[in-house]
């Protein structure tokens, strides 16, 4: 079995990965309570603050809903920039074959690691480098990919 996906991340994509891992961990945990104490704080002391304060205020208010999540795209943005538009990845029984221009490398399954994300597959071939699969590159293939991927992990190791 092969399975051959054209990888085209967008900035949109990369912005989706970061909030998602954000907002599931203990920063994310902190900003709501920060959001939320900040909202109540505005309301109770609002009305008798100066220009500054209320300023302030508004902007403690803004920063984790608003202000953080743009930041995040102007990242994003960077980073889709930086990468290349040619990648095809295949995969088959002996691992990942990876296609960039006219550069190839393959990674055995062994060194792979499968992540199912919301609204996307990460294929890490270490703890900090991966490969972008997005529902919209995956399509109907997802889960048996997804399957398929776990199983051969799991023969290799």
């Amino acid at each position: 079995m092969t399975y051959q996906f054209k990888s085209e991340v967008t900035a949109g994509d990369f912005w989706k990965l970061t909030m998602s891992r954000t907002y599931r961990s203990v920063a994310g945990v902190c900003n709501m309570v920060f959001t939320v104490a900040m909202i109540l704080f505005t309301a109770k002391f609002f009305r008798t603050s100066g220009d500054l304060m209320q300023m302030l205020m508004l902007f403690g208010c803004l920063l984790f809903p608003v202000i953080q999540p743009i930041a995040i795209y102007l990242k994003a943005k960077g980073q889709a920039k930086t990468m290349p538009k040619d990648v095809e990845l295949s995969f088959d029984d002996a691992g990942l074959h990876v296609t960039v221009g006219k550069e190839k490398e393959s990674i055995g399954w062994k060194k792979l690691r499968v992540a199912n994300e919301p609204g996307m597959m990460i294929v890490f071939s270490d703890a900090r480098h991966g490969y972008m699969l997005t529902n919209r590159i995956l399509g109907a293939q997802k889960e048996p990919f997804f399957a398929f991927a776990k199983e051969r992990i799991a023969e290799a190791n």
